[in-house]
């Protein structure tokens, strides 16, 4: 097999601030709060998504980062995030971006990768991309522009 190679660089590197979040498919939701609470894990929000068909809770990790919980709640969607006999599986990892989220987009872009969507999500204010993971090194990365989204 032959060496893969690097990558391109940007045209102008894009400021990633933090890891926003990482998100974690589980099957349990129940049990994954209380087993992070039991590490001293504060939860910070919690809600029902349904046009999503999930279940969430983000725990605050310390740091200004958190870990988001996921559980599907239909077995379709259960199937197609988890798999077949999975407890659980980080599914994405989101960073908080300095640029706005257009910028980020076009420069990631520029690398090869595609986004799930041909347009940022926005959710709970914020402005969101998502990675095809087989575009971006197997790993889904989510970009995060705080309080961009407009009512």
């Amino acid at each position: 097999m032959a060496p893969r190679s690097s990558p391109p660089a940007t045209q102008r590197s894009i400021v990633l601030k933090r890891i926003d979040h990482i998100g974690v498919i589980v099957d349990d939701l129940f049990r994954a709060k209380k087993f992070l609470e039991s590490l001293g894990m504060t939860l910070h929000l919690e809600r029902e998504i349904p046009e999503r068909q999930v279940k969430a809770a983000f725990y605050d990790v310390g740091d200004g980062a958190r870990i988001e919980l996921i559980e599907p709640t239909s077995p379709e969607a259960r199937e197609r995030r988890l798999g077949q006999g999975n407890k659980a599986r980080i599914e994405h990892i989101a960073v908080e971006t300095d640029d706005d989220i257009d910028t980020v987009i076009a420069a990631v872009r520029g690398l090869g990768v595609d986004f799930v969507a041909p347009q940022p999500v926005a959710i709970d204010g914020n402005l969101n991309a998502f990675t095809r993971p087989h575009t971006s090194e197997g790993i889904q990365f989510q970009f995060v522009e705080r309080g961009a989204a407009t009512a």
